[in-house]
């Protein structure tokens, strides 16, 4: 299969060229109008226990088929941009509710599919690519539409294999801040008030893994790198107060993983894919400090 999983090299590269387009003028982005979230069973799997049906952690094979979104559409179905179908084959097997993997609004649209089963699932832009596109393309003879930036998809996902996620028992999450030093520093210190950059990625808490990272929420888009980048100074309120915290008095070079519970987070709003009450998990580098 060389339709999907290869996305994040092709949209990297574009970006590449676009960046390198003869010093043209950035362009305002072009606000695509987005349909809601919606599933829609065509054919339901077979199996009445948990032997078929898909839940959280399992490890699934999904055979699909992408299409952009077109309103004037029956069920939204417009362009293709990617098949396994096409080839008679499935996406790499990835584990449910993991995140980052696939476009997040998989994980949504397949939990509670059982095997045999068909779906079709209405994805917004953000539980799809995202900001990514990707231009025309031909994969082993199939020819498939350019995927513009904030593209709505709707996606036919065929429900092939579960193999069932031998399940722990759930450790409850830490109540306070838990800082976990993975790599200690030598350089320059992270104290209040200075200027500090890091790479980061965070997850929900899971207690039933054994690292207590469940669904991965930033960098949440697939094809992205495996962590984000940002600036900030230490105590200014910029992030959550316990990020702040668990960043304070790192040296450049070293490495932490950070427990944050949810009145140190985003607490009983949540923001974004973090939900109300979440605790979160963050691995945290600190590349530097001004």
């Amino acid at each position: 299969m060389k339709s999907k999983f290869q996305i994040s090299v092709a949209v990297a590269c574009l970006a590449i060229l676009t960046a390198c387009g003869g010093g043209s003028k950035k362009s305002d982005p072009v606000v695509v109008p987005q349909p809601a979230y919606a599933v829609k069973d065509v054919t339901v799997g077979v199996g009445t226990d948990s032997s078929t049906l898909a839940e959280k952690g399992d490890l699934v094979a999904v055979a699909y088929t992408g299409y952009l979104y077109d309103s004037t559409k029956a069920d939204g179905i417009g362009a293709k941009v990617e098949s396994s179908i096409d080839t008679n084959t499935t996406a790499p097997p990835f584990t449910l509710g993991v995140g980052g993997v696939v476009p997040n609004g998989w994980d949504l649209a397949i939990a509670g599919m059982r095997v045999g089963g068909v779906r079709l699932a209405t994805l917004p832009a953000n539980l799809a690519y995202g900001d990514l596109s990707r231009l025309a393309q031909t994969v082993a003879g199939y020819s498939y539409a350019a995927m513009p930036a904030n593209s709505p998809l709707v996606y036919e996902l065929r429900l092939v294999n579960v193999t069932k996620l031998v399940k722990q028992p759930s450790v409850p999450a830490p109540t306070d801040l838990k800082i976990v030093e993975v790599t200690a520093g030598t350089g320059a210190v992270a104290a209040n008030g200075k200027s500090v950059t890091v790479r980061y990625t965070g997850w929900l808490y899971d207690g039933t893994r054994d690292n207590f990272k469940g669904t991965r929420f930033d960098p949440a888009t697939p094809g992205d790198t495996a962590y984000s980048t940002t600036t900030f100074t230490i105590g200014d309120g910029t992030m959550v107060s316990g990020f702040n915290t668990g960043t304070q008095n790192m040296q450049v070079g070293g490495k932490r993983t950070v427990f944050i519970p949810p009145a140190l987070g985003y607490g009983a709003t949540g923001k974004g894919s973090v939900p109300p009450n979440a605790n979160m998990v963050f691995d945290i580098e600190l590349m530097s400090v001004n």
